[in-house]
């Protein structure tokens, strides 16, 4: 027998139960039977006009749901990020508060996917109001002092929102967190319901995290430092049994007068190393007087046990160049290789091109460049922003998003290319919040 990790189930599946997985029990080009089988499905909304996207990465198909044909959807509201549990039987879905509506956490019931006919029937299951209409963001003033980082309205000029989805392994609880706040949301799973421990706010901790993630153990987990000049990964210790996180401690990244910031995800290499990257280029209003430089987007390997942050990727000013180009919002690490979504958003241009980087990490201490792949060339004309990037479970694909040119691409981890583009031509504007089933974010 052999048995399938999926975050808080252990699934046993007999040889010849695999077989039969393997060759299509899923039906993976008809009716979806949901039977707790790890679900080739990756999620998403849309920025603009405010869809559902569902992929399938075994055929390669895409289904777009409009949510206010779902009965109970609360209205024309602006979507953030999904997430989608492993046997692709729920969905979450958040979204930003407005003038009008709350801050929701939204959880759907699959009932059924069929990727031939191009349908999916989902029933709202819960409604999770985060906060009140018209909530303003909390974030600190900032503004440029140079003409190298820039302090783009995209950024800072709304109110509350919620990102960085992320399952507790062997355990019940999702985390989310409202980087335009210090507040964590907590989501019991199984009553699709905001836990009790809902929201946890740790002053001095939880200000502009994008996500705590969480390693494959569920023992530690790392938070990240979102905004302008916060240099710090958070580190804290869940509880599975209730949902609560205790902070113990701080990475930061440099020192007080060299340090990196600005930083969007954590990516675990074993149960006591992670990755992270930086995007900010320079200085603003906020970086303190005793800071004499801000390191450029960079790669740091860190140590939760220790507390220490090691450099290990420098910043390029070439495209060519073997360092971090653009800022890297998103990092994956499979089959050996650091792969960056290098995106141009916080520079005095926008959206002008994107890449990803793929770096060998054989030896985490000293990666080693081996391409760039770029717009025109390996990706669509005219690609611009790559943000976030969700490795398929079995690390095959990586399936990555651009919010920016409206493309979803898959990655072929084995030769480092694109196998498959979804984008404007199949009704894809504004792809973003991309989960694959299976995974923790």
């Amino acid at each position: 027998m052999i048995l399938i990790k999926t975050l808080s189930r252990l699934i046993w599946i007999t040889a010849a139960g695999l077989l039969a997985f393997s060759a299509g029990i899923l039906n993976a080009s008809g009716p979806t039977v949901y039977n707790n089988y790890l679900q080739p499905v990756v999620t998403a909304i849309d920025y603009h006009t405010r869809v559902i996207y569902l992929f399938n990465y075994e055929n390669d198909k895409v289904i777009i749901v409009d949510p206010q044909t779902i009965n109970g959807w609360p209205g024309d509201i602006p979507l953030q990020h999904t997430a989608i549990l492993p046997g692709g039987d729920m969905i979450y879905i958040s979204s930003d508060n407005t003038q009008d509506h709350s801050s929701y956490i939204i959880a759907l019931k699959v009932i059924n996917i069929d990727w031939n006919a191009g349908t999916a029937a989902l029933n709202l299951e819960s409604v999770m109001v985060a906060d009140s209409p018209n909530t303003p963001a909390e974030l600190p003033f900032v503004e440029p002092v140079n003409d190298v980082q820039d302090v783009p309205n995209w950024l800072i000029g709304r109110g509350t929102q919620i990102h960085g989805n992320t399952f507790l392994p062997y355990s019940d609880f999702m985390y989310m967190t409202e980087f335009t706040s210090d507040r964590v949301r907590v989501i019991d799973v199984k009553t699709n319901q905001l836990a009790s421990v809902d929201p946890i706010s740790i002053p001095g901790y939880t200000e502009q995290t994008h996500g705590i993630n969480f390693n494959s153990s569920g023992t530690i987990g790392l938070g990240t430092g979102y905004f302008f000049d916060n240099s710090v990964i958070d580190i804290y210790k869940p509880n599975r049994e209730t949902g609560e996180l205790h902070a113990v401690g701080q990475i930061m990244l440099g020192d007080e007068k060299r340090h990196a910031a600005f930083t969007h995800f954590v990516y675990w290499l074993d149960e006591r190393y992670a990755v992270t990257a930086s995007m900010q280029f320079d200085k603003t209003s906020l970086t303190p007087a005793t800071t004499k430089k801000i390191i450029p987007p960079s790669v740091w390997l860190l140590d939760a046990v220790e507390g220490t942050a090691k450099k290990i990727i420098d910043h390029t000013h070439h495209v060519n160049g073997r360092g971090v180009f653009r800022s890297p919002s998103d990092l994956a690490v499979v089959n050996g290789k650091l792969y960056l979504a290098e995106e141009d958003t916080l520079d005095y241009s926008f959206g002008n091109d994107g890449y990803i980087s793929v770096f060998d990490l054989t030896d985490r201490e000293k990666p080693r460049f081996l391409k760039r792949l770029k717009p025109g060339q390996d990706l669509p004309a005219g690609y611009a922003v790559a943000h976030t990037i969700s490795p398929t479970p079995d690390n095959r694909h990586l399936i990555i998003a651009s919010w920016v040119s409206g493309y979803v691409l898959k990655l072929d981890t084995y030769t480092d290319t694109i196998v498959k583009e979804w984008g404007p031509a199949d009704g894809l504007v504004s792809p973003h919040g991309i989960f694959a089933a299976g995974g923790s974010r």
